[in-house]
């Protein structure tokens, strides 16, 4: 939004909410709602000035009241202006004694910018009754400062929930960033599982490859040749452990920025899967249920697990279905239950599902085979914490999958 049109927004606002009275205590002053607006948007919007904002939002008063009286109440211009030109002077004094006390730096204070914000108000509706040459008395100066301290905290009310509703917005996108990195940092170690196992192919070729070379190496032709490809493969060697090596300082950086909560861990599971569920249109209930909340130690790990676990029972329970995930623990271990009401799998096939590379899953539309790392990839990250994974299945009634960890693994 372009500056003039921000303002031309602001003006009118105020303008409109000026046209909101009220009464109080049944007495005959007149007092509008515009001041309410005008205070919000000081407090909010950084960017603007205030004295700008007060003094156009005056004229802004000014030429709707003066429109009204003509064209609704039948008054003569001249008599409409001398009625409505104080209103001016109003806005003018609030937004110099605004801009002299410097509000927005005292914004966050909740007693001070009541004060002020009082204050300004109480002031400026002075200098508005002297132009207007009326009398000023104590009962009105008592009236004055009671309705100023009353707008002023109903726009500073109003102002804290606005912030409180953007640090929640805030808040919710952080969380959802933060989801997307452990998705991304548990998609980098299953990639790493097959990066290490090729880097084991390479290092098994090239012993070949070399061993051909001392083999045919009293044939000029094929000594050559033989070492060439022993070249190459030694070059090919070397950027692929560069990139391996890339990734892995990654993941121990990742690994050294701190620690997390089970139960942070179990919001950030439960938003993006139910984000998941969503896009993909799936009526899938899912329940959880932690018994514990404690400090995780490579808190991505455990992600990985339930994360890969979680999608694997979404899949089995197609379009719609029942999962739940559950929590405890005993004197040394912490146990994670995930059980789904799906398709199960079938007993011939049960005892394989861990090996790498092991799919029943195919793209509907491509026909082609899912990596088949994600189990294998669970696997390996429970035994690189010395812990264990049980699952019992049964056809059309569903899968559960037991996950035990030591308690020195993931606390510490």
């Amino acid at each position: 939004m372009s500056k003039i049109k921000k303002y031309l927004v602001f003006i009118t606002a105020v303008a409109l909410f000026g046209e909101l009275y009220f009464h109080p205590f049944n007495s005959s002053l007149r007092f509008s709602a515009g001041i309410i607006v005008l205070n919000l948007i000081i407090l909010i919007d950084e960017n603007s000035s205030p004295l700008s904002v007060s003094y156009l939002s005056g004229i802004g008063v000014f030429l709707v009241r003066i429109f009204i009286r003509i064209f609704v109440s039948s008054m003569s211009f001249g008599d409409s202006i001398a009625l409505h030109f104080p209103s001016i002077v109003y806005y003018i004094v609030y937004g110099l004694f605004v801009i002299s006390v410097n509000i927005r730096k005292r914004k966050d204070q909740f007693i001070a910018s009541i004060i002020l914000l009082a204050f300004a108000d109480s002031i400026s509706n002075l200098f508005e009754i002297m132009v207007r040459n009326q009398q000023i008395t104590s009962h009105l100066i008592q009236m004055i400062i009671l309705v100023g301290i009353a707008r002023s905290i109903i726009a500073y009310f109003i102002y804290l929930l606005y912030k409180k509703q953007e640090l929640f917005l805030l808040t919710r996108e952080h969380q959802k960033r933060y989801s997307q990195l452990n998705i991304l940092i548990s998609d980098i170690q299953a990639e790493m599982f097959y990066l290490k196992k090729s880097s084991h192919d390479i290092e098994e070729v090239m012993r070949k490859s070399y061993h051909l070379y001392e083999n045919y190496k009293h044939d000029e032709s094929l000594k050559e040749k033989t070492l060439d490809i022993a070249r190459e493969i030694h070059e090919i060697k070397k950027d692929y452990y560069r990139v391996l090596n890339g990734f892995e300082n990654f993941l121990k950086t990742f690994e050294k920025n701190g620690t997390m909560m089970l139960s942070d861990m179990l919001v950030i599971i439960r938003e993006n899967t139910h984000r998941y569920l969503i896009e993909n249109q799936k009526n899938i209930y899912l329940n959880f249920d932690f018994k514990d909340d404690f400090e995780l130690q490579k808190y991505y790990h455990l992600f990985t697990i339930l994360n890969n676990l979680i999608i694997n029972a979404i899949d089995a329970c197609k379009e719609r279905g029942l999962i739940h995930i559950t929590e405890e623990s005993n004197t040394n271990n912490i146990i994670f239950y995930v059980r789904d009401n799906g398709e199960g799998i079938d007993e011939d096939i049960l005892p394989f599902i861990f090996n790498p590379g092991f799919t029943t899953r195919y793209d509907k539309k491509s026909g082609e085979s899912s990596t088949g790392i994600g189990l294998s990839h669970v696997k390996n990250i429970i035994d690189e914490f010395q812990g264990s994974i049980e699952v019992n299945s049964y056809i059309d009634q569903g899968t559960t999958f037991k996950i035990l960890i030591p308690k020195n693994s993931l606390i510490g």
